[in-house]
Order: structure tokens, then C-alpha cells, then sequence
């Protein structure tokens, strides 16, 4: 990620988290925690900030940056964000083929199925996250995004 993205990124992300855990009843989930891999809810009017296990994504949802450890944090899809959720590939059975391959595969098979908005085809392309090597092979699911080719996504970008 650039550097100047990852900035913009950051500033949001702190405004955000700050904005947010200053709200009543606002409640902020770290990777850390257990209720992470469940959604939490974090909203205040204006601003929508959450933090869960990739496999709570819903299509449409826009994630702030790329996790790896595979806990997005979520965002409004008109904030500054990294990608936009599409839908899921299962890689397929045998050994962990690595994370390059397994990126590759994914993507190769995400690529044809976005359904991208025509307006905003050139600025996106196919991207993944991928399962993690130590929970492979129980775990072979990818995430598929839209993510973008030049610095950041603003509003959506897919269908």
C-alpha cells in the first residue's frame, strides 16, 4: 500500500476509532479479544466502524485495510477504504500450496466473477484474503475483493 494511502488510512481509522469510543454504549473490539470473531457493532450517526472474522463478511461490506490475520476491520463504504467484499472461493484439497499460489489461484478465479460497477471497471482489480497457512487444509476459503489499483476506493464499486 503507498505510503500516502496508508496515511489517509490511519488518520481515518484513529478518527474513526475515536469518534466511535467516545458515543454512548460504543464498544471497541480488539484482534486481540474474543468477541472479535463475532460482529460488534460500533456505530454512531455518520460514521459506521466494525470489527469481525472475515467469515461475518457480507458482499458490499468495504474493509479499511487488508487484514492478515483475516479480522477486518469494517467501514463505511464512503469513508476512504482498501477493498469491497464480493464473495467467497474455496481453494482446492491437498497440500498448503503457498501464499503466492494460493493468491494466484484465488485470484485468477475472483478476477472473472466481480461484478463491477462499468463506471469504476478501470479503477479496481480482483483481490483475495487468503486462509491461513496453519489452519490449511480444515480452513481453504478466500475472501474475493475488489480492490484498487491506484490508492483508495471511494464509494462502491461493485454490482
Amino acid at each position: 500500500m503507498p505510503p500516502p494511502l496508508r496515511r489517509r488510512l490511519t488518520v481515518a481509522a484513529c478518527l474513526a476509532w475515536a469518534v466511535a469510543g467516545c458515543s454512548p454504549g460504543a464498544t471497541l473490539v480488539s484482534a486481540g479479544e474474543a468477541p472479535a470473531v463475532t460482529p460488534e457493532n460500533t456505530s454512531t450517526p455518520g460514521l459506521y466502524l466494525q470489527r469481525l472474522h472475515a467469515t461475518y463478511l457480507r458482499p458490499g461490506d468495504c474493509l479499511l485495510e487488508l487484514p492478515r490475520d483475516l479480522i477486518a476491520t469494517l467501514v463505511s463504504c464512503e469513508m476512504p477504504h482498501a477493498a469491497e467484499y464480493a464473495f467467497i472461493y474455496v481453494l482446492p484439497e491437498g497440500p498448503w500450496p503457498g501464499e503466492a499460489a494460493a493468491m494466484r489461484r484465488a485470484v485468477d478465479w475472483c478476477g472473472p466473477r466481480l461484478r463491477v460497477k462499468a463506471s469504476r471497471r478501470q479503477e479496481v482489480r480482483a483481490g483475495a484474503l487468503l486462509p491461513l497457512e496453519r489452519e490449511w487444509p480444515a480452513q481453504r476459503t478466500a475472501y474475493c475483493l475488489a480492490v484498487p489499483r491506484g490508492a483508495e476506493l471511494v464509494g462502491r464499486v461493485l454490482k
